[in-house]
């Protein structure tokens, strides 16, 4: 037989450092009170876990987050300035989609007669005639058409 003896002022207490986790039991229901302050770490944390977004601190979203094949609405992105570049050559834009365009003469050198509308091929002439000058004869308040020959 075995004797145990123990000094009075001992009984029901523990001391201090003496519980190690070896000493508690696998299906012992701690109280979180009684452990210290914990930080969880990544590794803690199951790959299955269902952590609520705000159990999280606030994360800044950057594009590597973002799967390549993600059905992001255009609105959850700010605004974008569209540049020629992002334009697909082959792109088929309605032009009430452009702004106003001003019209230069490299724009329109190579439009024959038939193409403007309401132009007037000369009268007795065959064929395209290339105007030469425009001019107004306030005098006569005639037209005067200069063209080649």
């Amino acid at each position: 037989m075995v004797e145990v003896k123990f000094k009075p002022s001992l009984v029901g207490t523990v001391p201090d450092g003496s519980v190690t986790n070896a000493k508690v039991a696998a299906n012992a229901a701690i109280e979180k009170t009684k452990l210290a302050a914990l930080e969880i770490v990544n590794a803690d944390v199951a790959t299955g876990a269902a952590i609520a977004k705000a159990k999280l601190a606030a994360l800044a979203i950057v594009n590597d987050d973002v799967d390549a094949v993600a059905g992001i609405v255009k609105t959850k992105l700010a605004a974008l300035a569209i540049v020629d570049a992002d334009v697909d050559a082959a792109a088929a834009i309605a032009k009430t989609k452009l702004a106003a365009l001003a019209i230069e003469d490299d724009d329109v050198s190579g439009i024959s007669v038939s193409k403007v509308a309401d132009a007037v091929a000369g009268t007795g002439t065959s064929g395209n005639k290339k105007v030469i000058k425009l001019g107004w004869d306030s005098t006569t308040e005639e037209v005067i058409v200069d063209h080649e020959a």
